[in-house]
């Protein structure tokens, strides 16, 4: 699928992050916690406000205990 802009998908990865993190019942400051990130970084994240780096998504995804490639898993 193509996305017309940047930040349609950067919203949609953040929406896709505060499910996984939902499911796995963390607030923001505990996924920041164990993905050693400012709750602030998983905040602008989850609003789609940040082009984050593999780097920080890899960390997101080690501490939600799910495949990096899950963080992409949305239509």
């Amino acid at each position: 699928m193509r996305y017309p802009n940047s930040e349609e998908f950067y919203k949609k990865v953040g929406k896709q992050l505060r499910e996984l993190r939902k499911v796995n019942k963390l607030t923001q400051k505990e996924l920041g916690l164990r993905s050693d990130l400012e709750k602030s970084v998983i905040q602008r994240i989850e609003r789609g406000a940040v082009n984050s780096t593999l780097r920080t998504l890899l960390k997101v995804a080690n501490a939600l205990d799910v495949e990096f490639k899950d963080l992409f898993d949305f239509e």
